[in-house]
C-alpha cells in the first residue's frame, strides 16, 4: 500500500466566520437627510455567523452561532 493512496481524518478543530453588512432604512424619522436621501433613519446591521467544525460530534455537524449587531 502506498503512502499517498492513505488520508488521515483531520481530527484538529477548526471554524469559519462570515461578516455581513446590511443597510436598514426606516423612513418615519427625519434625523438624518442627505441630499441623495429621502428623510428617514439609518442603520447598518452587522451579522456574524460562526461555524465549528470537528468538536466531537459522531454526525461531523459543524457547530453554528449567528450574532446580530446595529452600528
Amino acid at each position: 500500500m502506498s503512502i499517498y493512496s492513505e488520508k488521515k481524518p483531520s481530527s484538529r478543530p477548526f471554524k469559519t466566520v462570515t461578516v455581513e453588512y446590511f443597510e436598514d432604512f426606516e423612513s418615519d424619522n427625519t434625523k438624518i437627510l442627505p441630499a441623495w436621501q429621502r428623510p428617514g433613519r439609518r442603520q447598518i446591521r452587522v451579522v456574524t455567523t460562526t461555524r465549528s467544525y470537528n468538536l466531537g460530534s459522531a454526525r461531523g455537524d459543524p457547530i453554528v452561532s449567528t450574532t446580530y449587531e446595529y452600528l
